[in-house]
Order: C-alpha cells, then sequence, then structure tokens
C-alpha cells in the first residue's frame, strides 16, 4: 500500500510540473507574437541590382536599414534597369504595390499620381526642418504634381562631352566649339577610317536636345512641353544639325540598337574620339587611359547660342498610398525613404559609384575619378542648365512616340520640317499637365 501510494503521489507531481511547463511555453509563445506584432512589414521593390552601375550603393543601402531597425521587416524584390516599369505596373494594376519603390519621375508615375496610387507627401517634407535645402537646385521639380509633392530625390544626372585628345593631335583636328568645328571634325575623323561618335541613338537624341536647349530658358521649355508654345525654327534648326551628323556617318554602324555600355567599348578601344553620354557612364570608361580624356563643352550650334548643359534629377524614392494610409507602415517607410534619400548615401554615390547624387554633399576629391570631377565642375560652371525633355517635362503619354519619331529623322526617314510638324501634334495631343495648379 505505501508503494501504491508513493506512485500516486508521483504521477501527481509530474502532472503538475508537466502542466506548468505548457503555461510557460504558452506565455512565451504570446511574448513571440507579442514581438512580431510589433515589427512593421514593408514591400520594396527597387532596380538597383545586378550590374546596375549604382547596385552597390544602393543595394546594401536598403539591407543596412533593415538589419538595423528591428521594428521593420523589409520583403525586397529587384528588377533591374528598365524592367521595373513593366513590374511596378502589374502589381499596380494588381492593387498590391510596393510599399516602397524606386522609379522615375513624371514621365514614369503621372498616371499612378492621376490614379492616386502614389501619395502627396508635401506635409511629410514640410515637417521635416531644411529637408529641402538638402538637395539640388530643381531636384523636386520632376515629382512636382499640380502643386504636390510626390517622392524623394535620390540621383541626379548630366550629360558629359568627352574627346580623347590623343586622337585629336594624331589627326590633326581641332576641339570643336561650335557645330562647323564639329560637322568638320565628323568628316575628317570618318575619312580616316574612324567611327566620330562613339555613341548610340540616345546620344544623338541628347544632342538634338542640347542644340534646341542652347536657346531656351526652362520656362521656355516648359511652355513647348505644355503645348502653350509650338515648336518653330530653333527645333528645325537642331533637328537639321542632327540629322546631317548621321548622314556624314558620325555614329557606329548598328547604333540604334547598341547599348550604352557598348557605346563606351568604341571609345576605350580607340576606335572613336567623341563620346556624348548620360555621366553614370563615366566610370565605364577605361581608367588606365584618363590622361588621354577630357570633358569639352558641347559645341554651340550658331552665334545666338549660349552654352548649355542638360541636367536635372532622374530617380525617385516613393511611398504607395496604401502604405501612407497605414500610421504605422507610413511612418516607417518614410524612415525608409529619408535614408534612402540622405547626405550618407548621397555622399557614397559620389564617390563609391561616380554618380551624381540629388543631395548637395560634400565629398572626398580623391575619392572620385578625374571625369566624374570634370562632370561636376563643368556642371557647376554652366549658366543655362536645362533638364532632359524625356526625362523630365514631357507627358507620360508622349514618349513612347518621342523616342521612334526621333529615330525616324536620324535614319533620313522623315525630314526636319516632318519632324518638327509631328512634335507640335504629338505635343498637341498630349500636353503636359504637371504644371498646372
Amino acid at each position: 500500500m505505501r508503494n501504491k501510494r508513493w506512485l500516486f503521489i508521483s504521477l501527481i507531481t509530474f502532472s503538475v510540473v508537466i502542466l506548468g511547463c505548457q503555461q510557460d511555453d504558452n506565455e512565451n509563445g504570446n511574448e513571440t507574437d507579442e514581438v512580431l506584432e510589433d515589427v512593421i512589414a514593408l514591400s520594396v521593390l527597387h532596380s538597383f541590382t545586378g550590374e546596375q552601375p549604382q547596385a552597390p550603393v544602393i543595394e546594401p543601402a536598403f539591407e543596412d536599414f533593415d538589419m538595423e531597425h528591428d521594428d521593420v521587416q523589409l520583403s525586397i524584390e529587384t528588377a533591374g534597369g528598365n524592367d521595373i516599369e513593366q513590374v511596378l505596373r502589374v502589381q499596380m494594376s494588381a492593387e498590391d504595390p510596393p510599399d516602397v519603390f524606386t522609379h522615375w519621375g513624371m514621365r514614369r508615375t503621372e498616371d499612378y499620381i492621376r490614379n492616386g496610387n502614389i501619395p502627396d507627401i508635401t506635409e511629410l517634407i514640410e515637417s521635416e526642418s531644411d529637408m529641402k535645402e538638402m538637395f539640388r537646385e530643381g531636384s523636386f521639380d520632376p515629382v512636382t504634381y499640380q502643386g504636390g509633392i510626390y517622392g524623394l530625390p535620390i540621383l541626379s544626372y548630366t550629360y558629359s562631352f568627352v574627346v580623347n585628345t590623343e586622337l585629336f593631335e594624331e589627326h590633326g583636328v581641332e576641339v570643336p566649339t561650335t557645330y562647323d568645328e564639329l560637322r568638320d571634325a565628323v568628316i575628317t575623323f570618318e575619312e580616316n577610317g574612324l567611327v566620330p561618335f562613339a555613341a548610340n541613338n540616345h546620344s544623338a537624341r541628347y544632342m538634338l536636345l542640347n542644340f534646341f536647349s542652347q536657346k531656351k530658358s526652362p520656362e521656355d521649355m516648359i511652355a513647348h512641353a505644355t503645348a502653350e508654345e509650338p515648336f518653330t525654327n530653333d527645333m528645325l534648326s537642331a533637328a537639321e544639325k542632327v540629322q546631317e551628323l548621321a548622314s556624314l556617318g558620325a555614329f557606329p554602324d548598328g547604333y540604334m540598337s547598341l547599348a550604352t555600355a557598348q557605346s563606351a567599348e568604341i571609345f576605350n578601344a580607340e576606335q572613336a574620339p567623341m563620346f556624348y553620354q548620360q555621366d553614370w557612364t563615366l566610370a565605364h570608361l577605361d581608367s588606365e587611359q584618363m590622361d588621354k580624356y577630357e570633358i569639352i563643352p558641347f559645341p554651340l550650334g550658331d552665334d545666338d547660342s549660349v552654352r548649355t548643359n542638360l541636367s536635372g534629377t532622374g530617380q525617385f524614392i516613393f511611398m504607395s498610398n496604401d502604405a501612407y494610409e497605414d500610421p504605422e507602415r507610413r511612418e516607417k517607410a518614410w524612415e525608409l525613404m529619408k535614408w534612402m534619400a540622405s547626405p550618407e548615401i548621397g555622399t557614397r554615390i559620389i564617390e563609391e559609384v561616380a554618380d551624381i547624387s540629388a543631395l548637395e554633399v560634400d565629398y572626398d576629391q580623391s575619392e572620385i575619378s578625374p571625369l566624374l570631377a570634370a562632370a561636376l565642375e563643368d556642371l557647376e560652371t554652366t549658366n543655362n542648365v536645362i533638364p532632359s525633355y524625356d526625362e523630365e517635362l514631357f507627358a507620360s503619354a508622349v514618349e513612347g512616340d518621342y523616342w521612334p519619331l526621333t529615330d525616324s529623322l536620324l535614319l533620313g526617314n522623315i525630314t526636319p520640317e516632318e519632324y518638327v510638324d509631328e512634335m507640335n501634334a504629338l505635343i498637341e495631343e498630349h500636353p503636359n499637365t504637371q504644371f498646372d495648379e
């Protein structure tokens, strides 16, 4: 009987211990659930991955934010380069947008803004002391729509004209300062078996725009983009110049389908003495030949033209309206946006990937390439700085026709007069409404 009584007591004691352990586990589990509930989940979509030149800074910046914020869990999706446009369009159509995403300005986001997919963040910006003063002048213009601001600037751009001075000297050609000198240089280099410009069709479009912009102010450019003023002789003259350069063999065979990085390879191989592209391509130029390379002002079209740089802001970070309407997600999304558009990231963009930040930041001159330093100096010393039409000023519906229309001009399929007429018809049909109040 004593043994049975002892066994009974032992069983009761064991049951109490097991019950206590289960209760502790449940309490610990509840604590874990509470911790998970306190973590704000944010979905992120960005294009700076793989071989994108800014990926070594932008991609780890997102990851660093995720690691350093225990109260935030990022779900990061990437779509390199132009692929992000299709991915974002699908997600927006499915009403499942990312909470935070990178994209271009009005030329790609206008429909999302008009449809209410992207919120006006003016109030958030104004709640931050001196935030606007951190950025380059005009940086918010491409994300300002009818008085509201819809994103934070990340990357700026400028177009640089680079020459191989050794090839100019070898062939006895003066570095051009005017269109006539540029045309003569193209003829001489082409006759000597060189490709005058290491370029693709993007380069040629930028040349046309620079010749046109040399007689314009930013206000003039807006007046044309909104159909308040038609394109006339200034656009005709610019179209005539680039069509003539194309007919003289200024550009490589197959340049219409040439990738931008491939045009840099032609320049590096010393097959071409001239190169005109966006600043991010400077990192693709051969560092061992830097002593031969020089950035020069783009040649003037005529006596009435002024030295002009095509420059503005090209990449931004946005928040979806879904995230904005949730106060907790809005707070964390805004923290992430401010981090990606911070001076720290801006400095790294300049020093580590040789691109231009949208922020006014201090940087170590010894950490950047001589060409980027020259590009920044060229930008800062040019009085007439004009944003690119296809980067900033055209309505989003225009670009799909503008690029092939300009290619038709370069190929000689239409005359410069026809080009101007079709451009006016295109803008008349799709005026930019961004500046309406």
